[in-house]
């Protein structure tokens, strides 16, 4: 496994070359602690799309009002949302305590990347990459293998392998041309992902030690304890662990997602918000979207994005997009979700909303499931590999 020293933090640690490499965002500045970091992303996607984004994605805002009076039915939006909070992160597990459902919660949410690999996890072990970390963490659980601060330290390659699921080796070929005496194994293209997944668990376990917590719940609480706010809880994870700094800067304008941070705290205040109010987060609907590779996706389907020709060929064909293509799509599609609720709850527009309130974070809860439709699965997703962060 290659590895370099740890540029993130202390000099003496070595974490796998490909989960540094994949934390694309660790030199970017973040917000200052005390800015409303979704108002960062709102206000960065809007700067960065409007500038150098624009001659890469296009929102169609007129297509948003057609979307919303014609595809976005009321009856089908609630039905998916309240499918999605039925099933939010309620585990069919026994748990010794909350604190450890908690923890298992936040570490799957941590996880929630590898999307680059949808194609190669399905050929080569029938699931996709969500279902791939749910397995793994899951695998974990049941084992009862640790993963407290201590515990993700001590994970090796052969761990995640195992409870993963991930093939380490590809097929074999002889040492020698003509001679099939010796043979030796190609590394697997899922390898990488398996070193980015053991990145991001020995990194957050290591950081947690240092600065004296327990396990990842026990820094969830002690955040939200200090104050019960999603925006606090988000905030406080992105400044503490590299692998949820999900932000860019291209062209010389700053962009910020916070995809995994923000899913953390949405699953959190779902699963436990009723029960404990210092999780009952009151700006839960002030959440952007979750950007990753289907919520632009099913937006592009929807006639709501328009990217570039490069861009259009590249997602058709499966291609990998660059880093810059990439944040192009995902910004716009912050500024599209933007686009809809501000159309969805106009008085004005006609449409009437349900029960079920149209803000960023259940939009995306509609367009994930969405994708999942039969008839959508087909419809092609973001390519890119080397990122920690979808």
């Amino acid at each position: 496994m290659g590895t370099v020293s740890e540029v993130l933090g202390d000099p003496g640690t070595e974490l796998p070359a490909a989960w540094v490499n994949a934390c694309t965002g660790s030199g970017v500045p973040l917000p200052l602690l005390d800015t409303n970091y979704f108002d960062s992303v709102r206000e960065s996607t809007k700067n960065f799309v409007h500038a150098s984004g624009k001659a890469l994605v296009t929102v169609d805002t007129d297509s948003v009002k057609c979307y919303v009076l014609e595809t976005l039915t009321a009856g089908k939006f609630e039905k998916y949302v309240r499918k999605i909070d039925r099933w939010t992160r309620r585990l069919p597990l026994v748990f010794d305590n909350m604190a450890q459902e908690l923890n298992l919660i936040a570490i799957i949410d941590l996880l929630q990347l590898g999307s680059g690999f949808r194609r190669e996890l399905h050929e080569e072990t029938g699931r996709g990459a969500s279902d791939t970390i749910n397995f793994g963490c899951i695998s974990l659980h049941i084992s009862q293998t640790p993963i407290d601060a201590k515990g993700l330290q001590t994970l090796t390659l052969g761990d995640i392998s195992q409870h993963f699921g991930i093939p380490l080796f590809g097929k074999e070929r002889p040492m020698a041309k003509g001679n099939s005496a010796v043979m030796v194994s190609e590394a697997s293209c899922l390898r990488p992902l398996a070193e980015i997944i053991l990145g991001v668990l020995q990194d957050t376990g290591r950081r947690l030690e240092q600065s004296g917590f327990a396990s990842f719940a026990d820094f969830i609480i002690k955040m939200c304890t200090e104050k019960a706010t999603a925006a606090h809880l988000v905030s406080s994870l992105v400044n503490a662990f590299p692998s949820l700094r999900d932000a860019a800067c291209i062209d010389g304008t700053t962009v910020y997602f916070f995809k995994k941070a923000q899913l953390i705290a949405y699953d959190i205040c779902r699963r436990f918000g009723n029960s404990d109010p210092k999780f009952s987060f009151p700006d839960i609907a002030h959440m952007t979207v979750f950007a990753d590779n289907v919520v632009p996706a099913m937006l592009q389907h929807h006639g709501i994005l328009i990217p570039c020709v490069d861009i259009a060929n590249k997602i058709e064909n499966g291609k990998e997009l660059s880093l810059r293509e990439t944040t192009a799509m995902r910004a716009a599609s912050v500024v599209a979700a933007q686009c809809v609720v501000d159309y969805a709850n106009d008085p004005k527009s006609g449409y009437i909303v349900g029960d079920t309130p149209v803000n960023q974070a259940t939009l995306d809860n509609f367009w994930w499931l969405e994708g999942k439709d039969p008839e959508l699965r087909s419809v092609q997703r973001l390519v890119c590999r080397s990122t920690v962060y979808f």
